[in-house]
Parts: structure tokens; sequence; C-alpha cells
């Protein structure tokens, strides 16, 4: 990537915090933990004998959206163009996201950076360049580990018209709860550390409310005092915070560090691999969907100026869901 490119995406206009409430701050792609749906979703695809295949209309929006990107080329540079994740299986939302992956012809341009400074362009515009396919907003993201994708349950070139992996067509009795009943208690760990840090910033935050209450009642020496131990609260605030996105850091490269396969064929054979992917990739799932990583990127955000300012108390309040 060039150096004028990669400027131009570090010094985007940005939607004020308020507008980016609650977007992704991390891709996550892959379904399993949705219950099954009679076929794959017919907003995306047709179905044409035993299979399907995408809708052109769809495919014409998808090629219309990453075009919208005006900083890089993104259909000059793709080698592959592929949708993967929950709409290539029969277990979807029906507000789940249109993954997009792009596989790039030269992928040392690309840092994990530049990676989700385009996740967060495409986040943050999606309204105004209508980046959705019916209510499935489009996810796009810059694959570096091609191979990665023939984990996925399904997986679907949209430049050849085929499909790579799948689709994957589960019953509809099948149970997801059920099915991955047996990392409930890795789920519970994986986030124990977390609630302990919620639970102290709940504390705090109420602390840091009686404090301020007390504060109009008092004048001088007793109000100076104070004012010292509310600034240490937003200090406790602003620790509480960073220890929680170390957190889903963990969280993240975990998920990671698990599906690395260096062939396709390793991908698609490596029956341990697969396994340890599908459980660390579920717990991920799982995560998320009880709005960890949501939350605890909303609270880093306000950390953007390294510090937690007082003005700032009420959104974290309305962040945790606190009165």
């Amino acid at each position: 990537m060039t150096d004028r490119l990669y400027e131009n995406m570090l010094n985007a206009d940005r939607k004020p915090f308020s507008k980016r409430l609650g977007r992704k701050s991390v891709h996550i792609s892959e379904s399993s933990i949705d219950f099954a749906r009679d076929g794959l979703d017919d907003a995306i695809w047709i179905k044409e004998d035993d299979t399907y295949i995408l809708r052109e209309d769809v495919k014409k929006k998808i090629l219309a959206v990453l075009e919208k990107y005006s900083d890089i080329p993104l259909l000059e540079i793709a080698k592959e163009i592929r949708i993967v994740g929950s709409l290539a299986t029969n277990q979807y939302l029906d507000t789940a996201d249109l993954d997009i992956h792009i596989v790039p012809k030269n992928p040392d341009d690309w840092s994990e950076k530049s990676i989700k400074l385009l996740m967060d362009w495409f986040n943050d515009h999606r309204d105004e360049i209508d980046g959705f396919v019916e209510k499935h907003p489009t996810e796009v993201y810059i694959q570096l580990n091609p191979n990665q994708d023939f984990m996925s349950d399904g997986c679907y070139s949209v430049l050849e018209d085929k499909w790579m992996v799948g689709p994957k067509i589960v019953p509809t009795s099948t149970d997801p709860y059920d099915d991955f009943s047996h990392i409930a208690d890795i789920v519970r760990g994986s986030v124990k550390d977390a609630d302990d840090l919620f639970a102290e910033l709940k504390r705090d935050i109420i602390d840091y409310d009686t404090i301020k209450v007390a504060m109009e009642k008092m004048s001088g020496e007793d109000k100076q005092r104070l004012l010292q131990k509310l600034q240490d609260k937003l200090k406790e605030l602003e620790s509480g915070i960073e220890e929680l996105y170390k957190e889903r850091g963990e969280w993240v490269s975990a998920r990671h560090n698990a599906s690395k396969p260096a062939t396709p064929e390793q991908a698609l054979k490596d029956v341990e691999l697969a396994k340890n992917w599908k459980d660390v990739n579920a717990t991920f799932k799982f995560i998320n969907r009880y709005q960890y990583l949501r939350t605890i990127n909303n609270l880093e955000e306000l950390l953007a100026d390294e510090k937690i300012s007082s003005d700032e108390v009420p959104i974290i309040k309305n962040i945790m869901g606190m009165r």
C-alpha cells in the first residue's frame, strides 16, 4: 500500500463517538451457534438443483459497495472475493452480516492496522453507501491467510461464481446449545476476569457519583480534598477499561491462533485442527453474543485521548446499562 493511500486511510473523516457506539471492533465470521433454517437465505442465494448460486443482483451489489471505497481500488487489488460465515450456511440470523473476504494480490501491502482502518471505514459509512443486502450489513475484511477460509462451513467465490467449501446444511432439529454444551465452562472461565473487572468498574462509578454529590454540599478544604478523590476515581476508571481491553485482546489472539492452516489441504482435512477451531470460534461467538466485545470496544473508544474526563462518566454508565 502506498504511503499516500495509507495516509488517506489514517486521515479519513471519522463519525462522532455517539455514532460509532456498538460497531464491530474485530472481524467475526462463521455461525454454528445459531439455530438452523430450512435452507440458505433466499435474499442472497437461488437454489439450483441440489446447490445454491449467488443472486446476480447481490453480486452486483457487493461489487458496487466495494467500489465505494475511494482510497484504494479494492476490485483492482483483489485476487479473490469470497463470501464466508453464517450466510454461507443455513445457520444464520435475519440481521447476520454478509461477510465479504478480499484476498489481496499483494498481501505484504497490508497490516492488521490498515485492515482495521478499512473495516472501520465500511462500518462508519455503511448507511451512506447503502452497504446492506436486505437486512444484512456488508462486512468487508482483507484476508491475509486465504487457507483459513477453507475451514469455514461455507466459502463462495464471488468472481468465479462457485463454492470453494460447502455450503453447510444442517438438520433443522440441530440445537447449538446442545452441540456446544461442552464449552459452557470454557466460556464462563474466559469471561470470569472480565466479569470481575466490570463489577469493579460499576463500583468505581457508584463511588464517583457519591463523591460528586457530596462535594456539592461542601466548600473550602473539604471540597478540595474530595476533588482529589474524584480525580483518583477517574484514574481507576481508566485503569479498569485498560484491563478490560487487555482481556478482549486475549480473546482475539486465542481465536486468531486457533486457525492458521498452512495449506488448503490442511484446512480441509486436519480433523484435530478443525475441531479446535470450531470450539474456539464458538467460544468467541458466545462471548460476542453476550455483548462483551461490543461493550469493551465502546469503553475503549473513550480512551482515545488516553484519559477519562468527568463528562464521559455518564457515557460509561450508558454503555454499561447503569441508571
